[in-house]
């Protein structure tokens, strides 16, 4: 019995142990390993992860590199966009240089009355542009741009209107309305002069190889009512200094031109082109023969013609009448509108002469035989040329204004022959006949020459000299005679002086004119109205 139950417990003992041995759960060294696993695999992780090559430091130096990339990438951009700009500014430069600096060289601004409207040229849109007289834009003598105004009523009923009182003169933006019946005007500043070359000689004597280019060298300088320039540093003279045939004057004298009837003018406006009619031409003495049309000044019309001189004195002078349509004070003590006197023409041809603010070179000719306002032909002796420019082509329109630009003045080469309001004091009928309402007007209103030993061309020329009083009139100081065959005068212009039954004074040639037309053309005339003869306004504002 006690066997069997030793025997007993030596199975369950071994049983007990079998069960122990496969009895599933965990041990405390089986613990301990995994516990060192574990460890063990985290510190790899976390290397991994922080380390010095870890992800996460790779991730950060990734991160950086993208960052230094986009920068470096962005300086590269910029130096490249920095090159292309300056490539593009060189680029600019030569296709358009840079406009010079505004230098106001005038010692007044040019004098505004009602009715005066500033403009200037625009040149992005090629149209005038209304602006203001404080705008720097407006002119700019020392970049030879002349001032220009439009006139049109600043209040009433025909605020705005052109000369017909029913057509806007300038559009909704400001842009001049080309298909109004406009007047526009340019200013020609107060100015003393020195003609320095070529005095009294003719265009063939100064260049004797081609007399058409012959031209002497004129002196300007700007001065106020004072005949003092712009910085106050010296005064000029109203008495003609010493002159030599050739060589010169040996000093300046104020332009003549600049004195009306014992008032110093800072200046005065002048048509900026041939005189035209509101109205409209008929072509015949029996409709333009007339008192009662209005004048416009504009470009790309026919020029108001068959008027005779006494009649376009009158037009010109009721400008400022009291039912004016462009707003004009009515008063002569403040704007007094008139014929376009010899010296004045003298003065505005002497200004284009000069090569600092006019265009220095001869004025191409207007060639249109309908006398178009405002166009040029495709040279200075242009009768052979295909057709007719307009003003504003900038290849050969510009080229027939006073400064070789939109901003100067007008047909005063060829277009139209111009009466002027001057003429020899001969005594013959045809003054009256033709001239009265000139030659009965006030002395600041015309330019009135004697006549010479006996009444010729030559005689009445030399006795038109500056000891006589007679100078700025581009007539005796730009000639050297008027002799046959004629073209004595700067670059071989026409010089015919009046004299007989030919007593008023013409100027600037006409169309049909070869090689002898120009700003220093001057011609006799019997004052009578026809088919290629025109005038001019002048409005000072006193």
């Amino acid at each position: 019995m006690k066997e069997k139950e030793k025997r007993c417990k030596g199975k369950s003992k071994v049983k007990n142990m079998y069960r122990t041995k496969n009895q599933k759960g965990i041990t405390l060294v089986a613990l301990v390993i995994t516990i060192i696993i574990i460890i063990i695999l985290a510190t790899v992780t976390i290397n991994m992860a922080l380390g010095d090559n870890g992800l996460i430091k790779q991730a950060q130096l990734a991160k950086d590199m993208s960052a230094n990339s986009t920068v470096a990438e962005q300086e590269e951009m910029n130096r490249v966009m920095e090159e292309y700009l300056n490539v593009m500014a060189e680029d600019s430069e030569i296709e358009e240089p840079e406009k010079p600096e505004f230098v106001d060289v005038l010692p007044t601004r040019p004098s505004l009355s009602n009715g005066m409207t500033p403009v200037k040229w625009d040149s992005t849109q090629s149209k005038w542009v209304k602006t203001t007289a404080n705008d720097s834009g407006w002119y700019n003598y020392a970049n030879k741009e002349w001032a220009n105004v439009v006139l049109t009523p600043e209040e009433g009923a025909n605020a705005g209107k052109d000369a017909t009182g029913t057509v806007d003169v300038f559009n909704s933006d400001g842009t001049l309305n080309e298909n109004s019946a406009y007047t526009m005007l340019v200013w020609i500043p107060r100015y003393a002069y020195q003609i320095t070359s070529g005095y009294h000689q003719s265009g063939e004597e100064i260049n004797p190889s081609d007399g058409t280019t012959g031209a002497g060298n004129i002196n300007i300088v700007f001065i106020d009512t004072n005949n003092q320039n712009k910085e106050k540093t010296k005064t000029y003279n109203e008495t003609y200094p010493n002159y030599s045939t050739g060589s010169g004057m040996e000093d300046y004298v104020v332009h003549p031109a600049f004195n009306y009837g014992g008032t110093a003018l800072s200046g005065f406006w002048v048509g900026k082109y041939e005189t035209s009619s509101a109205q409209g031409n008929s072509n015949s003495s029996s409709g333009d023969n007339t008192t009662s049309k209005t004048v416009q000044i504009k470009a790309g019309v026919s020029s108001w013609r068959y008027i005779q001189i006494s009649n376009m004195f009158t037009v010109c002078t009721n400008m400022n009448s009291s039912d004016n349509p462009y707003g004009l004070n009515t008063s002569d003590s403040v704007v007094d509108p008139h014929m376009m006197k010899n010296s004045e023409w003298g003065a505005v041809a002497y200004l284009s002469q000069n090569a600092t603010y006019g265009k220095g070179s001869e004025v191409w000719k207007n060639n249109s035989s309908t006398y178009i306002t405002g166009n040029a032909g495709d040279s200075v002796n242009a009768e052979s040329a295909s057709g007719v420019t307009n003003a504003y082509n900038t290849t050969n329109g510009q080229q027939a204004s006073t400064t070789g630009n939109v901003t100067g003045v007008y047909d005063m080469s060829g277009g139209a022959l111009e009466y002027v309001a001057g003429y020899v004091n001969n005594g013959h009928s045809n003054l009256q006949t033709f001239g009265s309402t000139l030659v009965n007007a006030a002395d600041k209103y015309k330019d009135v020459y004697s006549i010479g030993s006996s009444d010729s061309e030559s005689n009445n020329y030399e006795v038109s000299i500056p000891t006589n009083g007679k100078y700025g009139d581009a007539v005796y100081e730009t000639s050297s005679s008027s002799n046959s065959p004629h073209m004595n005068s700067w670059y071989s212009d026409f010089s015919l002086f009046p004299n007989a039954n030919y007593p008023f004074f013409a100027r600037g040639g006409y169309c049909s004119a070869t090689t002898y037309a120009g700003v220093f053309f001057f011609y006799y005339e019997f004052g009578v109205a026809g088919d290629f003869r025109s005038f001019r306004v002048v409005l000072p504002v006193l």
